[in-house]
């Protein structure tokens, strides 16, 4: 769901009634130029944030959204130190790296706070242009009335933080247990994790078309510290030569899941390597697979299974963790449209329903050990 910039700067202007014509102006610069920062290594980032935190609040404070796909996190001491702020430190960074403004967006953004009826905006605002437009800090009477700490960064990654926390809960544990085998020598010899029981953990990220499942797997490989592999479910199509004749009727019968636990799920158990090839719906032969993919499970600490019927009942036992990511429809539709194009209404009347009658013949938003509604991630 878009943010609109001006009803985000009347959205703060309401929570902090004591915003000065600066606090404003470093809205709008935050909501073009992103964090204000000088590049910083993780070890300062997350020093800066452990810090900052001793000084916070205790309660959680939910994350504000400032345009432009941004949003002001705040560090408050109901965040672990152990998960949350490494995490956060590192959408910090990230959102460092992927910003990008513009000085005529900037002055935009000028121009429409501009006719908000806050006493001396106006006049600040074209000092402030006629200085540049450097970074600015807080008013001293925002930063005594509303003491804030927070981090500038991506409203997708603020989003997701929940669910990030799991994983990387079990990419830690993967990595304190692959310590104890080579602090105890089960390692050596050339014996192999596998050998020795440590396999990687089995995540499945299952949810609606259009709810960011494809988008969260790609944030998961930048924000998680560890060796990992994605398998797509889009992989795992059942040409429809080898559907049933009333495979609309059975939920995923368009998937051939059989294929899935053979190659992807029961190796990972096992142990064993993986060796699969990849379905290639729209490659240049009808029902054509890829090259084949190949995964040693002692190069991976995770292995994200992500897409639709990623957790039909069939597969559930096999993961370690289930996440179900969701949005409401109206904002599914615009996504759906914007993704889509021409073929939208086909989309829609096929696939969407196919998969919103799997997802209650099956249960499989209940059964999901969380579920992420992301209607609001990307504004």
């Amino acid at each position: 769901m878009r943010v609109d910039f001006l009803d985000a700067a009347r959205a703060h202007w309401a929570r902090y009634p004591l915003m000065e014509p600066r606090d404003f102006a470093k809205l709008a610069y935050q909501s073009e130029f992103g964090p204000a920062h000088m590049a910083e290594g993780p070890d300062r980032v997350l020093a800066a944030l452990l810090a900052e935190r001793k000084e916070a609040g205790p309660d959680p404070l939910p994350p504000e959204p400032i345009g432009n796909g941004l949003c002001r996190l705040h560090i408050t001491q109901a965040l672990s130190t152990l998960s949350e702020l490494p995490l956060i430190g590192r959408m910090f960074t990230r959102t460092m790296a992927s910003a990008e403004g513009t000085a005529s967006g900037l002055s935009e953004k000028l121009d429409r706070l501009a006719a908000l009826p806050v006493p001396g905006l106006p006049d600040y605002l074209e000092s402030w242009r006629r200085e540049g437009c450097p970074p600015v800090r807080h008013s001293e009477a925002f930063r005594k009335a509303y003491r804030p700490h927070y981090r500038v960064v991506r409203q997708d990654l603020a989003g997701y933080l929940p669910a990030l926390v799991p994983i990387d809960r079990l990419s830690r544990e993967h990595y304190a247990a692959w310590l104890r085998l080579s602090h105890s020598g089960a390692l050596e010899g050339g014996a192999s994790p596998r050998e020795r029981g440590l396999r990687p953990y089995l995540v499945a990220v299952d949810g609606r078309c259009g709810s960011g499942k494809t988008g969260f797997s790609g944030i998961v490989e930048q924000l998680i510290p560890c060796r990992m592999h994605v398998a797509h479910m889009d992989h795992f199509y059942l040409p429809p030569e080898r559907r049933g004749e009333r495979w609309t009727e059975v939920p995923a019968g368009n998937m051939d899941l059989e294929r899935l636990r053979r190659e992807i799920l029961l190796p990972v158990r096992s142990g064993k390597p993986l060796t699969y090839p990849p379905f290639l719906p729209d490659g240049p032969v009808l029902d054509e697979y890829g090259e084949e993919i190949e995964m040693d499970p002692d190069d991976a600490a995770l292995i994200l299974v992500e897409g639709t019927y990623s957790q039909h009942p069939s597969l559930s036992e096999f993961y370690d963790y289930k996440m179900f990511l969701t949005c409401e429809r109206e904002e599914q539709t615009r996504r759906l449209r914007a993704r889509e194009g021409s073929y939208y209404p086909t989309f829609d009347r096929v696939w969407r329903t196919l998969e919103e009658r799997y997802f209650s013949a099956c249960g499989t938003q209940a059964a999901a050990d969380l579920t992420v509604d992301t209607t609001d991630f990307f504004g």
